[in-house]
């Protein structure tokens, strides 16, 4: 069989050995395995096979933009993709291009390389196009006119970065033309000094291609078996300083993006950042190694070096994420975090005791507002996880209020968990006291689940992307002090649009009502990741926490908690902004930064979940100190305990152990037993809290997920199909039965 081109003519064999978008497909496995890693991962993330837990693929496959899933969210996709192409295209010319030495044979020659290198491009633009027709069809119910208005606008979203991209090499590729080496000067002599004559006879020069040139028609190369290799190699050099600057040009464009980050508009889909950050990556990699090769990785390493030395011992490179609200700038008045520091605090007789009964009398005014004689105290208990447990939480809630009558809100005397979970609560809390206030009428509105559910993913990873990651330069004002801006205040910022600003208050600012029972007390925890203590957060003093005054303590104690307001006593920790204590709670690790606090050493916090995902720990400490009162003033306690994970899912199986599992499950088990340690920890603490406290304490619990195949991302970001799931968890038929058992009881 013979393939023609015009008055060319060749074999099949003779095409398939010489086609030269193979030999890059070879030469990318050979000598590119940086650039194929991004490929890799892109493909795993379409195809639902990496990320899956936290929701990544969903932020692929179905983009939202301002709210809602659209040509203009897909059209941003699309031209991220386009961006990490021309980044790969770049890159691989770079690395690749002085191995094809006839490319410099050709009229603009990075045109016709990213042509013949295509393949990978192509074939993921076209697994992207259908993986997301299928979810968008099969999970999101779009229509066939949608779907073609998605596919369109990716497309057209490449397209864009091609022309803007080409735009540039176009003018570039005709100076270059206008200045080449002709053909005599490529021509290699025999009396030539750059290598010796024999080796231009033992070198295998004359390899030539079939490639796609102009038009894509497919072309032989020419031989280059007598062209001046070190012509060629500078010839080379050129087009190596145009693609530089082509990707200085590109990342300059990105930052510039971050700088119109607070504008509703720049709110793109979190899927773009991602992309960003590849592409952005790439073409840092690329640029290293253009102009250091096989120094790059070694000039790398000194460069992490040195910026974690300089961070030890100046602020350069320091980024630090404020509590905002708290004073940094008087460095005399950060507060010495030292044991002897912390022991004294905790071992204060007078602080624990004047702390308890101040919290006893808001005990006294919640009963008194029950209108019972021994009233129920409810406590909910509400598990870290993102959204999810954002929107079952004040689905939960606002569902068993509803049902019960209004008997629910007001025999929940406290709050406590870690994560989407308090995040959820602090809403349902909120929109309680407007209630109250006379300000809304309902808590049932469906209004108030859409809004805890709105996307808060895609504003936090563009600041990410455009700001943290490399230079964080913007700035503003709270309470009189300057922080910087990033992705925890993109966090913030967002949380605030999504619930119409009806949160955004000081800490103090619920003092009042919490005192008086009008709204219950909520106490966060977030841990230090410097010891692995938890600074316990409410409007109220927490000191009768920190340490048991009934207990007579003669040995060595770790003095696990610290009570916020005590410990910063002298910085008006009241001032700290509630929307960062929130954060704080939710800090999981890589998607927001960790909290600096203003200590000496300073203090990082993260997510409660670490050590208390779901509330049970500070119960339990809370319920032992007030025992006395509780036993004599209710008739028991009911642990409200909303999870986003049933305990044991149904239809869990356990299978044997692969040699990569045993490789990885030490670690890998590390993280995914982390929460069963927990359950089997504070199981225990129950029943021995149950035995020794002297009063009914009773625990009902609420699953969002109940089965292994049930899937909602861990994220904070939820596909409609999600919401939708959540909105109808409550009920099931376990939940049904917990709602009973919560009704009989009260």
């Amino acid at each position: 069989m013979h393939m023609t081109n015009s008055d060319q003519k060749w074999t099949l064999k003779e095409f398939l050995l010489s086609f030269f978008p193979f030999h890059l497909i070879i030469a990318h496995l050979k000598h590119n395995m940086f650039a194929l890693l991004f490929w890799t991962l892109l493909f795993l993330f379409v195809n639902d096979s990496a990320g899956s837990a936290f929701g990544v693929p969903y932020l692929f496959l179905s983009p939202e933009y301002l709210g809602s899933v659209s040509a203009m969210s897909f059209f941003f996709l699309g031209f991220a993709f386009g961006g990490f192409i021309m980044a790969f295209n770049t890159y691989s010319y770079i690395k690749l291009g002085p191995r094809f030495p006839f490319l410099m044979t050709l009229a603009k020659p990075f045109m016709k390389f990213c042509y013949n290198n295509s393949l990978i491009p192509i074939g993921f633009t076209i697994f992207y196009i259908y993986k997301m027709s299928a979810f968008q069809y099969g999970e999101e119910l779009a229509g066939g006119y949608d779907i073609l208005q998605y596919n369109l606008s990716c497309l057209g979203g490449i397209v864009s970065f091609f022309v803007v991209s080409f735009l540039y090499f176009f003018p570039v590729t005709r100076r270059q033309e206008r200045t080449r080496l002709n053909e005599k000067e490529l021509i290699t002599s025999l009396t030539h000094r750059e290598e010796s004559w024999y080796r231009q006879y033992t070198l295998q020069r004359d390899r030539r291609y079939i490639y796609m040139g102009k038009r894509l028609k497919m072309q032989r190369s020419r031989s280059i078996k007598h062209f001046n290799r070190g012509v060629i190699l500078r010839t080379f050099a050129k087009n190596r300083i145009s693609a530089s600057v082509f990707e200085i040009i590109t990342i300059c464009m990105f930052f510039f993006l971050g700088f119109l980050s607070s504008h509703d508009f720049m709110e793109v889909p979190a899927g773009m950042s991602i992309v960003l950050l590849i592409t952005i990556t790439l073409m840092l990699y690329s640029g290293l190694k253009s102009w250091l090769n096989n120094w790059a990785i070694p000039v790398l390493i000194v460069v992490i070096v040195s910026m974690d030395v300089l961070s030890n011992y100046t602020d350069a490179f320091n980024y630090r994420n404020y509590a905002y609200g708290m004073n940094y700038d008087d460095e005399s008045k950060a507060e010495p975090y030292t044991i002897d520091n912390i022991r004294a605090l905790s071992e204060n007789d007078s602080l624990n005791e004047l702390s308890r009964n101040n919290y006893i009398q808001t005990l006294n005014n919640w009963k008194k507002r029950t209108g019972e004689e021994k009233p129920m105290l409810v406590i909910v208990n509400s598990s870290g996880g993102g959204s999810r447990s954002a929107l079952w939480t004040v689905t939960v809630l606002a569902e068993c209020n509803k049902q019960l009558d209004g008997q629910l809100n007001p025999h929940i005397q406290m709050m406590t968990g870690a994560s989407g979970g308090m995040v959820g609560a602090a809403y349902y809390r909120e929109l309680l006291l407007r209630q109250q206030k006379g300000e809304i009428v309902s808590l049932s509105d469906n209004q108030y689940q859409k809004n805890i559910s709105k996307d808060m993913l895609n504003k936090l990873s563009f600041m990410a992307t455009t700001n943290d990651i490399f230079v964080r330069y913007q700035t503003f004002d709270y309470n009189g002090h300057r922080y910087t801006k990033d992705r925890g205040y993109a966090f913030e910022t967002q949380l605030h649009e999504n619930t119409d600003f009806i949160m955004d208050h000081d800490l103090g600012y619920y003092r009042e009502f919490e005192e008086s029972g009008e709204i219950p007390t909520m106490i966060f925890s977030p841990t230090i990741i410097n010891d692995g203590r938890r600074l316990l957060i409410a409007s109220q003093p927490l000191n009768f926490l920190t340490k048991d005054s009934k207990q007579k303590r003669t040995g060595d104690f770790s003095n696990e908690n610290i009570d916020f307001l005590s410990f910063f006593s002298k910085q008006h920790p009241e001032k700290i902004r509630f929307s960062t204590v929130m954060r704080a709670s939710a800090t999981f690790p890589m998607v927001m930064p960790m909290i600096t606090m203003p200590t000496e050493p300073q203090i990082q916090l993260m997510d409660a979940g670490i050590r208390d995902n779901y509330g049970g720990k500070t119960t339990m400490e809370f319920l032992f100190v007030m025992s006395d009162w509780i036993k004599e003033n209710t008739s028991g306690v009911i642990i409200l305990q909303i999870r986003d994970t049933k305990k044991i899912l149904e239809n869990t199986t356990y299978t044997h152990f692969s040699f990569m599992d045993k490789l990885t499950m030490p670690f890998g088990n590390m993280y995914k037993n982390f929460p069963r340690v927990q359950d089997y920890n504070q199981e225990e603490l129950m029943r021995i809290g149950e035995e020794s406290l002297g009063f009914p304490v009773h625990q009902i619990s609420f699953n969002l997920r109940e089965k292994k195949e049930d899937r909602i991302s861990l994220s904070w970001h939820l596909t409609k199909d999600e919401k939708e799931k959540i909105k109808k968890a409550f009920q099931s038929s376990l939940n049904t039965q917990a709602f009973e058992n919560l009704k009989r009881l009260l």
